[in-house]
């Protein structure tokens, strides 16, 4: 029996570096290859997404914020991560390494680069992240999801292409139903979520904001919010006294789903939200997380709020009253709302999986890269 040459995924511990990695997985497993990943501690959240993906820990830290006194830990358990993944690479000789981000990628990366593997960088935000732009120094190839990623050198950029981000099955599914259009006899669905990122000052404004409504937008309201356990009773005993139905969990399984019927969605911009949005074709009101490294959030809000897709409110202006104006502005205007949805879709790329999944063909099988072939697929001859 022919062995199955691999292919090893490296992603940081978040749902923005271990989802599109996942997809990329089903993407080349389905294709005749040995897909393995190798994440960190925090990865081993999303165990219960893995299937039958054989999954490898290291230790990862980063010597970027934590004080200068955590800094010669960092150093340890980046050298001791780095060897763990030599070790690693040297054992099981990939034909490729594809990193999502987060330094968790970063060692077997560079592990990788020493060896003389090829190796693939995603960069899931719109602004290239310190792992990537480290291993893209190092000769790396890169696939962006966004237009225009900020701080790829020019030299990098003749190693690039865009695929968009890896989207999850159940978001594609999704994609087929389309918006909901508004009506003015029908219920108003509006959905909060903050994301891995947290979502403290949206379970604050939000309520409030709602609170503010007039007495016949509240009777309209749907809403479905997403919240840490400590906050539901809270959270669910503040809309009761706005006198607004609510649907609260602390995680929703079937979120693509909740998506595509909101009319409406305040959230977190992180790269896979923003990708999501735009496949679904979900209206929005982003809340970038602020302090976050170089402002990765906020512009990867560009796309979409230059099409109409979405509102930006920074959360230093992010206010009740301000919100409140905003959501009695877009309640009584339903046309606002389908342009917006229809600007939205428009910006998605639905089909990145596959343009990654060619990408990392074209490089495991040393062939020239090739991602906009029409009808031929990961795994197919050329």
């Amino acid at each position: 029996m022919r062995k199955k040459p691999i292919i090893l995924l490296a992603a940081g511990g978040t749902g923005g570096h271990v989802f599109p990695a996942l997809a990329l997985a089903e993407e080349l497993a389905s294709h005749d290859y040995d897909v393995r990943l190798v994440t960190d501690r925090r990865g081993m959240a999303f165990k219960s997404q893995f299937g039958d993906i054989a999954v490898h820990t290291l230790p990862a830290a980063t010597i970027y914020g934590g004080g200068l006194l955590k800094r010669p830990i960092g150093f340890v358990r980046i050298i001791y991560g780095f060897l763990a993944a030599l070790i690693l690479v040297l054992r099981l000789r990939p034909k490729l390494v594809v990193g999502f981000g987060g330094y968790p990628s970063f060692a077997p990366g560079l592990a990788a680069r020493l060896l003389a593997i090829p190796v693939l960088v995603h960069e899931q935000n719109a602004v290239f992240g310190r792992a990537n732009r480290m291993l893209a120094k190092l000769g790396a190839y890169i696939a962006t999801s966004f237009s225009d990623t900020i701080g790829l050198s020019s030299r990098s950029r003749r190693r690039t292409r865009r695929t968009g981000n890896p989207l999850r099955p159940k978001v594609l599914a999704e994609t087929q139903g389309g918006y909901r259009f508004l009506s003015h006899s029908r219920a108003f669905d509006l959905l909060i979520f903050g994301g891995s990122q947290g979502a403290r000052v949206l379970n604050e404004v939000v309520p409030t904001a709602i609170s503010y409504l007039s007495a016949e937008h509240k009777r309209r309201l749907r809403i479905v919010h997403q919240a840490r356990v400590a906050d539901m009773t809270d959270l669910l005993g503040r809309y009761n006294e706005a006198g607004v139905y609510a649907e609260i969990r602390d995680f929703f399984d079937d979120m693509p789903r909740r998506i595509r019927r909101a009319h409406l969605v305040i959230c977190r911009a992180g790269a896979s939200t923003v990708s999501e949005l735009a496949a679904i074709g979900a209206p929005s009101i982003l809340v970038p997380l602020p302090g976050s490294l170089d402002a990765d959030q906020l512009n990867n809000t560009r796309d979409l709020v230059a099409k109409g897709g979405a509102w930006v409110m920074p959360q230093a202006s992010f206010g009740a009253a301000r919100l409140a104006a905003r959501l009695e502005a877009l309640l009584n205007d339903r046309d606002t709302l389908n342009m917006a949805a229809k600007a939205a879709r428009s910006a998605g790329v639905l089909d990145a999986t596959i343009k990654l999944g060619r990408y990392a063909d074209c490089l495991a099988s040393r062939r020239p890269v090739q991602i906009e072939i029409v009808n031929e697929r990961p795994g197919s001859s050329a």
